[in-house]
């Protein structure tokens, strides 16, 4: 039965309680994606397939999933119609319809430890780790046994009485792990909010080619220049101690 209902089906829609719609906002960069509201409901139609079971769908809570067929909305994996097909809505493509607001901030001056709006939150999606944050008991047995063959690609700095470490591939030890986008450096397992805006801040905090902006879970970051950064040899790293 199953297989007979998707043979017909031509959408797939997607409901939420209005109180909710800053959920979707993970969604909004999908191009394909309208958006309509009526009473009490957001309504998306235009969803891939191939996306259904994404993990930024997934995290999208208190949601229904329909397809459609004819002139009827089935729950995904059902059998029976719940919704006649909903022709009087006014669509619009979900970024205009679920506009981004952007706060003021003041970019004039960084402290060591600055706070900012911009929110951080789990993600699913992996990228190629870039940088490491490391205890110096761990460094100090790794260093002296290393091949300098192995520490050719690395350069680093002290932050915080830890060692920061950036460059590919990184040593094989454990740490706090950076990816790279942009000139933001962000915790492994985390992304933007909202990855749209990431040219906004980088924009405005007036990034160079000649620093990066380390950014943290709790939403504090801090600022690492290339002139900071040193090559990681076995000698250089003893002179540091």
């Amino acid at each position: 039965m199953e297989r007979h209902l998707a043979q017909g089906v031509t959408e797939y829609w997607l409901r939420l309680p209005s109180k909710y719609k800053e959920k979707l906002s993970q969604i909004r960069v999908w191009k394909t994606l309208r958006m309509a509201t009526d009473e009490n409901d957001v309504w998306v139609r235009g969803i891939e397939p191939s996306k259904l079971h994404s993990p930024e769908i997934r995290s999208i809570p208190f949601k229904k999933i329909y397809f459609q067929k004819n002139n009827a909305l089935f729950l995904l994996g059902g059998n029976l119609p719940e919704e006649r097909l909903k022709t009087s809505l006014l669509w619009s493509p979900i970024n205009k319809a679920l506009p981004v607001e952007i706060p003021s901030y003041n970019f004039n001056y960084f402290g060591v430890n600055e706070t900012i709006d911009f929110k951080l939150i789990l993600s699913s999606v992996e990228h190629e780790s870039k940088a490491l944050l490391v205890d110096f008991k761990i460094l100090d047995t790794y260093i002296p046994k290393a091949p300098a063959i192995r520490l050719q690609s690395i350069k680093w700095t002290i932050v915080n009485k830890k060692a920061f470490l950036i460059g590919t591939p990184l040593l094989p030890i454990p740490g706090k792990s950076y990816w790279l986008h942009q000139h933001f450096l962000i915790p492994t397992g985390y992304d933007f909010e909202h990855p749209e805006l990431s040219n906004f801040y980088h924009k405005n905090l007036q990034t160079t080619q000649e620093e990066y902006i380390v950014l943290q879970p709790n939403n504090t970051y801090y600022k690492i220049t290339t002139e900071q950064l040193k090559p990681l040899t076995i000698s250089g790293y003893r002179l540091s101690q």
